[in-house]
Formats: structure tokens, C-alpha cells, sequence
């Protein structure tokens, strides 16, 4: 551990002693905890890995000090996360600098993430893993984020951006984010945390676990359930006035089921070894729909939706196993192994398209565009009958995901043990292997149901053919490997590194006819192989200060079609780092250069679907991260006061190098110039807390400014861009005892109302003012 932590920890328990505070008392707990989330919030950040979470940190791969990772690593702790105790993994990212946001449905159940002006739709230009596993229905094949592990189970989380990402792919472009869940207790342990909120919200969160010491060795348990609820809070209607539905519910419901058996060699008497089981299963009903409103609509009812959506529904489960085993067969050498399978099947059942009464097929986004021009279309999503000739289309998107392999990680330590100054950590060299060999894929066997619309109500009238509307299988075998070293010359760290991947896509496409699927189908495929160096630079200027650079090859799989190029990028940064007892902050200048840019066929933006990839011509993000905290009572003269303040700003600049017309209807006719879609070139968030004895309080703000919904100019055309926002959110809790605490959360304090999209079709909503009220109880 830091010594400077050391001391700091030493000298709040001898403020303690001094001020006649006994360490058994309720008073004193509350007191010593201000003190110690000060130190942890304040020391912690830039300078040292806190030591409690170098066992869960998956990104810094063995990194003990925030010069060893080559790169920005951001860690949410556990405190962090409880300050707001939020389930929309949205609101948990968007206090962290170049993370990029893009919200759908207002509960963050399909967010949209990227990093550094990567682009934000379905999260599929950035590695998501859970636990150091790649956590993404089909990372390789079909990399939208259809699925999201649920954040009210984690324990942490990280985000990896710049040259580290060598370590981590298959997308390597901007980033990576890794979930760390719920720990093994060290001790016999439970928790149960509940809480009910506005709109029938309600979550039941528990967790019990222990470890117990034998001569035989260490064995640990975890058991963890956790259900999430909601009414939503939209209302569905029929605006044309003829009846219709009344109350059906545009919420969702979802549950996780998690079990963790571990078993630990004892140290004194084999080789230090470890095999962990984790088995995990997720069911989730949600009432969510792809069609928002039209302009007019959204002005005057923001939290309609059209009768037309009244049957849209996605089903979805997903489980998960993972077998790890750690040995440290010498001092110096650290071996990981993990064995893993992934599965998701999910039904997204909702409104396709229209077709009008001389039975033409009309797309939505037309119809919501110009709902005047097609005045007939409009009328039927808005509850008015359809004659025979004409009727609403669901589409029933389904498809089943995988994903299984191997993956081994090596640390080796060597050379002399090395440290800067007598306070500064103690580090050795290290060179780290890592090899996984993964396969995945998806098999799509979808089809459309026709609906009529009497008096507002949806009646089906025709059931579709299985398979006539998307069947094919499209997998990918990959093997990936990394090498990377961390060289230390007294101030100066070096890490080195490269990845290399070979991707084999396949495809098989059976068609509308072929739903038995007897023939061999249409076969495609395409062979890939990447490779991905990158360098990073530490340079210790003095004890609270660090500059950092780093430089590396960036890459996204082009997927099965064979005429679709790899994207390739350079990606650079140029960083300050500095941690006084007040005050820590971080300032990062960084570049992303693309070549061949990849834009996907997805629903979701959209598109027909198809989940095609295409290649965009050239783009550039550039921009700057600015990060600090600080706490003027952090020198411990108000024993039981603290007042920690973080800030995150975000400036992004990415545009188009080259002029092109697209195929993907939200780059459209590019012209060279032209800013990248969903990406808002400002972004501030503020958090700031208020502790005293037993009572605390969490604010938090966040401004967006507006961002183009298409390519074009910044801000060019109103019905082509999203406002500026402005959200601030609060907590206010009350600690009881150590082991009994109330919380009461507001999110949307102001109700601000404001779009935040008009993909795929028509404006969507952001979450208006909702109340949560909160218990838990430590055991």
C-alpha cells in the first residue's frame, strides 16, 4: 500500500484518538467514514490503484500504480456506485470524461455507449466484458450490445481508453469498459436492499455469502438475486378518438440470478491456486418500442406513444458460465486461465412498417417525417381503423447468440525492485501473454405478423411465416493474442505492446424459402488478420505529478462480407495526471485518425436491419478530457464534515475527412466536413457531496450540448439535431447504524424535458421526474 495512504490512514485514527471519539461508538463510525471516503476519494483516483480493488481490476492487467497502464483508466468504485445506487448504466457513465452517450428507452436496458468520439449505437464500436469476459451477445459476429449486464449488481467499473487497449479487442478502436460484479465476501456476509419508486418502479436487490478457512484449504460462496421493475412512463393512446387501450404498461421487468463457488489452495503447504465457478442467468420482459413521435406531437405530449406500438414487446434471457483458474507457481509469475460460455435469446416483437390501403409498404421514418405526406399511414398509428386492403406489419425479431472459449493470461515479474523516492510504490518489470481462442455467432429466424386497427385497438389478422422475414446463421472463430511489457528506468515507464487477431467469419443465408433449412443455403465468408502494435510513455515528474502519452493501432472486424474492409485507426493522447491531499485532476488531449470507418445496418439506427457492415471513407475525433476532485476539507479540521467535488468535461470534435454517399441512412451524402452523427461535441458533469455524521447528500448535473442526429454541419438543421440538455439528479441518505441506512433519490430533479433521439423513428423521451425511496440492511 502507498505509504502516503499509510500515514493518511494513521492520522485519522489519531484525530480520532485525540477528539476522545471511541472507535465502538455510532457517532465515531460515522466520523471515521467521512474520513476515510476522503482519503479514498480524494488519493485514490490518479495516483495508486487502491489496493482493495487490484484484485478486481481486469483492464490494468497486474498494474499496481497508475504509471504502469498505458493509457486512462477510469475506476467507479463501489462508493461511487452507492452514491446514487442507479440502474441505468448511463447515469453511472456520464460522470466520466470521453465517454459518449446516446439514451433510448430512459432505462438504460439497450445503452448506447462509445468512447472518444467512437460513435455510440449499440455500443458496438467498443469491447464491453463482465469480469474480464467478453460480455456482448456475438462480440465478433454481431457486436451490438442487445443486451447490457445489469449495474445495480456491480461492484465496479472500469474504462480503459487510449493505448492499453492492445490487451483488449476485438474492438480495439477507442476503448473498453469492463463490469466488475458483486465480490466474494471475505467473511460471512448479506445484504438486502429494496426500494420502490414513481411510475411502479421497484427493485429487490440480496446478496449472502461467506468464507470459511480449513486446513484443507479456503472455501467461498456468493448467492445474489436482484430484480429491476417498472410501470414506464409513457402512455400509450389513441389520439383519433374512437377508444381504444387504457392502461397497458411501457415499462419493463427484469431479473439476475448469480451463484460464485470458490475454492483457494492453502498458501503454507501447495502452490498458491485457485478455481472459481460462476454461473449466472438474466430474464428480462420489456414493453419498449423503435417508434417515437412527431415533431408536433412531441411538443405537445412528450410521453405519448402512437396505439400503433401497443403490441411491442422484447423477450430476452441470456445465461453465462465462467470457470477460472489462478496459480502463481513462483513469486514472480501470476497464470489465469478462464473457460467461458455465453447465450441469448431474445424476441424483439414490434412495429415494422405500414401498409397503406393500395398496399404499398410505407417505412416509418417517412411516415413521421412528413406525416402530412402520408397522411393515411399516420392515421392508422394513431389508433384510426385500417380497411382490409391495408394493416400494420410486426416484425418478430428473433434470434438466439453465443459465445464460448479459452482465454490465458500470464504476468511475469523481473529485474530489480525499483521505486522513484521513498514514498513513491515499489514496481519490478513485468511482461504480460495473453491468448484466447473464442468462437460466437447468430441465428436469425425471423418473420412479420400482420395487425388490423378497429377503433384504436391493434387485432391480428394475419400470422406470418417463420423464417420468410430473416433467416440465415453467420458465426466467427478467432483466435487473439497480446503481448505487452512494462519497463521501468527510475522516472520513466515504457509499455510497450502488440495484439495480433485472425477472425474466420461464415455465413449462411437460407432465405424466405428455405425455412427448413435443407439446402446449404447462400455461403459467404471472409478471413481477417490484424495486427496492432502500441507504445505508452509514463514519465514521473515529481511525487504529485505525471505526464503520459501513448500511440496505437486501433481496429474493428468487418464482419462476413468479404467486399467490407477492416477499419484501421491511429489513435494518440497526450496526458498530465496530478494528486495533492486536496486536490487531484487529470487533463488528456487525444486524437483518433480512422481509415475505412465502419458503420453497421442496424434497426436501431434506422436502417433495414440487416446488420451489414459498410465502409464510411475517413473520419477524425479529436478532443479534450478534463477530470478533477477536490475537497477543501480533506485535511481533517472538520472531523465530521467532508465536501468531495468532481468534475468531468468532455470536448469532441470528430468529423469526416473525405466526401461519399452512404448507404446508411444516418451518414446519408457525406460531405468532407461533416460531423459524425450522435456525438455531442461538449459534455460537463458535476458531482459534489455533502457529509455530515450520519446524514449525507449527492448532487449531481450533467449539460449535453446539441448534437446532429445526421452528418452535416454542426447544428445546421432543427429537424436534423437534439438540444442541449441540462439534468440534475440528488441523494440524500441517512445512516442509522453501520449495518441499517434509508436513501431517497430523485432523478430529474427539475423535470427537464428534452429529446434524447430520433433513431430509428420519430423524437423519443427523456425519463421525466421520478422519486425512489431505499432500505438496506448490512449483515
Amino acid at each position: 500500500m502507498n505509504i502516503c495512504l499509510v500515514k493518511s490512514r494513521i492520522l485519522i485514527l489519531f484525530s480520532c484518538l485525540v477528539s476522545g471519539i471511541t472507535l465502538g461508538s455510532s457517532n465515531s463510525f460515522a466520523q471515521a467514514q467521512i474520513a476515510c471516503d476522503s482519503v479514498d476519494f480524494m488519493l485514490s483516483l490518479w495516483h495508486e490503484i487502491p489496493e482493495a480493488e487490484v484484485a478486481a481490476v481486469g483492464l490494468a492487467s497486474g498494474a499496481y500504480g497508475f504509471d504502469e497502464v498505458p493509457g486512462s483508466l477510469h475506476l467507479i468504485t463501489s462508493k461511487e456506485l452507492d452514491r446514487f445506487s442507479y440502474s441505468d448504466p448511463l447515469r453511472v457513465l456520464r460522470t466520466v470524461a470521453g465517454v459518449n452517450l446516446t439514451e433510448e428507452d430512459g432505462f438504460g436496458l439497450r445503452p448506447n455507449i462509445g468512447l472518444r468520439g467512437s460513435g455510440t449505437n449499440r455500443s458496438s464500436r467498443i469491447t464491453i466484458m463482465e469480469d474480464g469476459i467478453l460480455i456482448a451477445p456475438a462480440p465478433y459476429t454481431a457486436s451490438a450490445a442487445y443486451y447490457f449486464p445489469s449495474i445495480a449488481r456491480m461492484s465496479s467499473i472500469e474504462i480503459l481508453k487510449g493505448s492499453c487497449q492492445i490487451a483488449f479487442g476485438p474492438q480495439t478502436a477507442s476503448g473498453a469498459i469492463n463490469l466488475i460484479s458483486t465480490l466474494i465476501p471475505r467473511e460471512s456476509a448479506a445484504t438486502f436492499d429494496m426500494s420502490i419508486g414513481s411510475f411502479g418502479g421497484k427493485q429487490i436487490h440480496v446478496t449472502a455469502g461467506s468464507t470459511s478457512h480449513k486446513s484443507s484449504g479456503t472455501f467461498s460462496y456468493l448467492i445474489e438475486f436482484l430484480e429491476l421493475h417498472s410501470d414506464g412512463f409513457k402512455t400509450i393512446e389513441n389520439i383519433s378518438g374512437l377508444g381504444g387501450y387504457t392502461d397497458l404498461s411501457t415499462g419493463f421487468s427484469k431479473s439476475d440470478g448469480l451463484i460464485k463457488l470458490k475454492y483457494s489452495t492453502p498458501a503454507d503447504k501447495f502452490v498458491p491456486q485457485s478455481l472459481e465457478l460462476k454461473i449466472a442467468g438474466v430474464s428480462e420482459v420489456s414493453n419498449e418500442t423503435y417508434l417515437g413521435l412527431t415533431e408536433s406531437d412531441f411538443q405537445e405530449s412528450p410521453l405519448l406513444r402512437y396505439a400503433g406500438s401497443a403490441s411491442d414487446v422484447m423477450n430476452a434471457s441470456q445465461s453465462q458460465i465462467v470457470l477460472t483458474h489462478t496459480i502463481s507457481p513462483f513469486t514472480n509469475v501470476e497464470l489465469k486461465t478462464d473457460l467461458y460460455r455465453t447465450s441469448l435469446a431474445r424476441n424483439w416483437y414490434k412495429l415494422d412498417r405500414v401498409v397503406d390501403s393500395s398496399g404499398v409498404v410505407i417505412n416509418l421514418g417517412d411516415i413521421l417525417d412528413a406525416p402530412d405526406q402520408y397522411f393515411e399511414s399516420f392515421s392508422y398509428l394513431t389508433g384510426s381503423s385500417t380497411p382490409s386492403t391495408a394493416g400494420l406489419e410486426l416484425k418478430a425479431n428473433n434470434r438466439t447468440y453465443f459465445t464460448r472459449g479459452i482465454q490465458h493470461r500470464a504476468i511475469i515479474k523481473f529485474g530489480a525492485l525499483h521505486s522513484f523516492d521513498e514514498v513513491s510504490p515499489i514496481h519490478q518489470n513485468q511482461i504480460i501473454f495473453g491468448i484466447r481462442l473464442h468462437s460466437d455467432g447468430v441465428d436469425r429466424f425471423q418473420w412479420r405478423d400482420r395487425y388490423a386497427m378497429q377503433d384504436g385497438v391493434m387485432l391480428l389478422s394475419d400470422l406470418g411465416i417463420h423464417g420468410t422475414a430473416g433467416n440465415r446463421v453467420e458465426t466467427a472463430t478467432a483466435l487473439a493474442s497480446y503481448v505487452r511489457a512494462t519497463l521501468h528506468f527510475r522516472n520513466l515507464t515504457i509499455t510497450p505492446g502488440l495484439r495480433s487477431e485472425i477472425i474466420n467469419f461464415e455465413r449462411n443465408d437460407y432465405g424466405s424459402v428455405d425455412i427448413d433449412r435443407a439446402g446449404e443455403g447462400e455461403y459467404r465468408s471472409n478471413f481477417v488478420r490484424a495486427l496492432l502494435p502500441g507504445l505508452g510513455f509514463n514519465y514521473r515528474l515529481s511525487y504529485y505529478l505525471d505526464g503520459f502519452a501513448g500511440i496505437h493501432r486501433g481496429f474493428i472486424p468487418p464482419g462476413s462480407n468479404p467486399e467490407t474492409s477492416p477499419e484501421f485507426s491511429i489513435n494518440t493522447e497526450l496526458g498530465l495526471r496530478l494528486s495533492f491531499r486536496y486536490f487531484s485532476g487529470q487533463v488528456v488531449l487525444f486524437s483518433n485518425d480512422y481509415s475505412n470507418l465502419l458503420g453497421a445496418d442496424l434497426n436501431a439506427s434506422g436502417g433495414l436491419g440487416t446488420d451489414d457492415l459498410f465502409n464510411g471513407g475517413s473520419a477524425q475525433a479529436r478532443g479534450l478530457e478534463l477530470e478533477f476532485t477536490l475537497d477543501p476539507f480533506a485535511d481533517g479540521t472538520f472531523d465530521n464534515l467532508s465536501l468531495p467535488i468532481r468534475l468531468a468535461y468532455t470536448y469532441t470534435n470528430a468529423k469526416f475527412k473525405n466526401s461519399f454517399d452512404s448507404q446508411l441512412e444516418a451518414w446519408g451524402e457525406v460531405e468532407s466536413g461533416d460531423a459524425l452523427p450522435y456525438l455531442a461535441p461538449h459534455q460537463l458533469s458535476i458531482v459534489t457531496s455533502f457529509v455530515t455524521g450520519k446524514f449525507s447528500t449527492d448532487i449531481s448535473a450533467r449539460y449535453t450540448s446539441a448534437i446532429n442526429t445526421e452528418a452535416g454541419p454542426i447544428n445546421s438543421d432543427n429537424t436534423k439535431s437534439i438540444q442541449s440538455s441540462v439534468i440534475l439528479d440528488s441523494s440524500i441518505k441517512y445512516n442509522f447504524s453501520p449495518t441499517f441506512r434509508a436513501s431517497l433519490g430523485i432523478t430529474n430533479l427539475l423535470n427537464s424535458v428534452y429529446a434524447v433521439s430520433r433513431r430509428p423513428y420519430g423524437l423519443r423521451p427523456n425519463m421525466p421526474r421520478s422519486l425512489r425511496l431505499g432500505l438496506v440492511a448490512n449483515f
